[in-house]
């Protein structure tokens, strides 16, 4: 109570105003007017004040603002906090050393918080889950290797990204003669010892170009150049190359694009799709659904740019792969009696298409303008046809055994022999060199020649040429054969049993044993392919998948 009646008794003079004015300030105001006009006391004002704005910052809290206080001094506070904290710019010179410090650590941390975000803005991908991931060191004996102090334990996902490759550099660092040195230091230069002779530099030239070669530790021969080995076959399954949109029927057609990571599928449920392949997602890129028209043959012809598309009808299509244009084409002119393009054969570099007729005739027709030709004629039925990879030549091949050689050039058979050793051949390929060729009949016999091997005989109307490898693997009709690209690997396959593929080493002629083993479900296989360079294998099946193998030892597509 007397303090209470002594404070009220008690007046201020006039001439204290504009102290107890003062007084009534913020104490936020009233900090800045003293930074700003400076202090009659020789304090460390700037060194206050940040020393205030550090305690602020590390417990989270906001100054109050006083309610009584007029909208001019709240904008002047709201402008004070913007200054402290990004234009005011502290002098090293001023203030005591522990405020400084914990200043200057201040500013250094958000110059780290700065340049992290810029790091992060100008990566080309950042995984959000790896750095939401919190990852606590002290779990497992092996984190705890990462931590930088005893007691850290939760670090963030990209933290511990960047130490565990920090660890991995530290215990499998590289060899010291594989990193990079001062070729000049290590070697001489050519300006050293001036009096040196011709030979001598020409040798310092030498080793610097021999130590340019222990700069990497990586392989001289890349694997491709190495032979394929000849029994046991490296393969991998990969994701079916139609896994984003499988066919509704077995798959009568797979085959790869000439140039492009492309395959096309096509089959009897009148659809043709085309795939981009990576092994991985495999996305499909388009389908065309033609609606008269159950799919027996598709392949890609000049080069790649287009697709024909031909089945049991007089009709075909022209698909136009850059454009997406799709054409119907009414048959082929002057041939009206031909009834079905079943058997329509592509020729991926030469301007030529041949189609097979019931009888002994071979119809070739322009790949550019789809007009007739010409036809060839051969004695007995033609069973297959085959093109050499420049497009020049047509081999063929027949009931009654024999094998004709056609020069498209000259449209006439430059060479014919007979096989004694097939019983009714059913197909036929020649490689990609025109070193090989092979043909299978309807027992499951797969006979191998080596075409340089008939050249060196008597040049005759008429050969009576052996083979000089036959496989008996397989029971049942030959449905196909496919070389590889570099005519090291032939395909052989037969629809009629669950199972029956095979592929052959070549020159050995051996039989990989290792695949396909019980557990590769094949199912009934339709068709195959290899890809360009052979790195991925397709299989088409009855059950509408088009399964993708990869052959690691060819490092290609």
């Amino acid at each position: 109570m007397s303090f209470t009646s002594q404070t009220k008794n008690k007046r201020p003079a006039a001439d204290d105003s504009a102290d107890t004015t003062k007084r009534v300030k913020s104490q936020a105001e009233h900090d800045l007017e003293r930074l700003i006009f400076g202090a009659d006391d020789d304090k460390d004002v700037v060194g206050e004040v940040f020393s205030k704005i550090d305690t602020h910052a590390k417990d989270g809290e906001e100054s109050e603002r006083d309610d009584g206080s007029s909208d001019e001094e709240n904008e002047d506070d709201d402008g004070g906090d913007s200054l402290f904290f990004v234009d005011t710019e502290r002098p090293n010179h001023i203030g005591n050393t522990d405020s400084n410090n914990e200043a200057s650590d201040a500013e250094e941390e958000e110059q780290e918080e700065e340049e992290a975000e810029e790091e992060i803005e100008t990566a080309a991908w950042v995984d959000d889950d790896t750095q939401n991931a919190r990852v606590a060191l002290k779990g497992s004996v092996r984190t705890r290797k990462l931590r930088n102090a005893e007691g850290e334990n939760l670090v963030h996902g990209d933290v511990y990204e960047e130490r565990l490759r920090q660890q991995f550099q530290k215990i499998n660092p590289a060899p010291k003669w594989a990193q990079e040195t001062q070729t000049e230091d290590a070697w001489g230069s050519d300006s050293d010892d001036s009096d040196d002779s011709e030979d001598s530099k020409e040798r310092r030239r030498e080793m610097r170009a021999g130590g340019d070669l222990l700069k990497s530790s990586k392989s001289l021969l890349s694997r491709s150049s190495a032979l394929l080995p000849p029994s046991i076959i490296d393969i991998v399954r990969t994701r079916n190359g139609n896994q984003a949109a499988p066919s509704q029927s077995a798959v009568s057609a797979v085959q790869f694009h000439p140039t492009a990571n492309v395959m096309l599928t096509a089959g009897l449920d009148k659809t043709l799709r085309l795939f981009e392949v990576d092994g991985k997602d495999n996305q499909k890129i388009q389908s065309i659904f033609f609606k008269d028209l159950p799919i027996s043959s598709a392949q890609f012809i000049r080069g790649g740019q287009e697709v024909v598309v031909s089945g049991s009808r007089r009709w075909y299509y022209s698909v136009d792969v850059e454009k997406g244009a799709v054409t119907r084409i009414s048959g082929i002119p002057g041939l009206p009696t031909l009834k079905s393009l079943k058997y329509m054969h592509g020729c991926n570099s030469g301007d030529r298409i041949a189609v097979m007729s019931n009888d002994g005739q071979i119809h070739l027709v322009s790949a550019r303008t789809k007009q007739f030709i010409r036809t060839l004629p051969m004695n007995g039925v033609v069973r297959d046809v085959s093109f050499t990879a420049d497009g020049n030549y047509l081999w063929s091949i027949g009931t009654d055994n024999e094998m004709y050689q056609w020069d498209l050039r000259q449209n006439q058979c430059v060479s014919r022999w007979h096989d004694q050793s097939m019983f009714r051949a059913t197909h036929m390929e020649v490689s990609s060199d025109s070193s090989y060729y092979a043909s299978g009949d309807h027992s499951g016999m797969v006979n191998i020649y080596d075409v340089n091997a008939i050249k060196t005989q008597a040049n005759s109307a008429f050969l009576n040429v052996k083979p000089f490898k036959a496989l008996n693997n397989l029971t049942t009709s030959i449905s196909g054969l496919r070389f590889n690209h570099s005519s090291e690997i032939l395909g052989i396959f037969s629809n009629k049993t669950q199972g029956q593929l095979k592929l052959a080493h070549l020159p050995t002629g051996t039989v990989f044993s290792n695949w396909p083993s019980m557990s590769s479900n094949l199912g009934f296989v339709q068709c195959i392919d290899f890809s360009p360079h052979s790195g991925f294998m397709a299989v088409g099946n009855d059950k509408g998948k088009a399964m993708l193998y990869r052959l690691p030892h060819f490092q290609g597509y």
